[in-house]
């Protein structure tokens, strides 16, 4: 077995996307909520217990179908790239898959997409303003920190939702331009 620099087999990685993928095309006719594990697993060709081997639940697998595309568009700016730039990857990505996020981020679990984007986004919020030299331990850091996370990534669902009517560019220019003072100093 193939194994890759972080541990992780090609085999695992192959089951995972097999599932992801059932996954999104599920997404393109239903509600995350109204999707059963029984039928991933029946699109993906696998096992539930391959499933299960690699998801706590469909929730989990959502999340991780999120993962892979965040950390390689907004995700980026803890490695160096540029905030406007890495956010424009980001949108344009939710636009091509604006059908299958529109159901992902439908769910009202409290283990659903919304959630998960929330945190994956303030923690690369953190990771960023610590390697730019902040310090994200005050009150006040903390909560500009959540705003921004929680306030740009309702912005971006509300976005998807609604139709996408502002251009990508205009939409990240507002978020941008709307950061709590405290995150927005470190971007510029």
């Amino acid at each position: 077995m193939a194994v890759r620099a972080n541990g992780a087999s090609t085999v695992e990685n192959s089951a995972k996307r097999k599932f992801a993928q059932a996954l999104e095309e599920l997404l393109k006719g239903k509600n995350l909520d109204d999707i059963q594990v029984s039928e991933i697993v029946l699109k993906a060709g696998l096992s539930r217990r391959t499933f299960y081997r690699h998801f706590q639940d469909k929730y989990d697998l959502a999340s991780w179908f999120f993962s892979q595309f965040f950390e390689g568009s907004f995700g980026q700016i803890t490695e160096g790239a540029d905030w406007e730039t890495a956010f424009l990857k980001y949108l344009a990505i939710c636009e091509q898959k604006a059908a299958v996020l529109r159901n992902a981020y439908s769910s009202r679990d409290v283990n659903g997409l919304r959630n998960y984007d929330i945190d994956v986004t303030r923690k690369t919020y953190e990771t960023y303003l610590i390697a730019k030299g902040a310090d994200i331990r005050s009150k006040e850091m903390k909560f500009a920190i959540e705003i921004a996370a929680r306030g740009g990534t309702d912005m971006v669902i509300r976005w998807l939702i609604c139709g996408m009517k502002e251009e990508k560019e205009v939409l990240a220019d507002l978020i941008k331009r709307t950061l709590p003072r405290e995150v927005l100093a470190y971007l510029e």
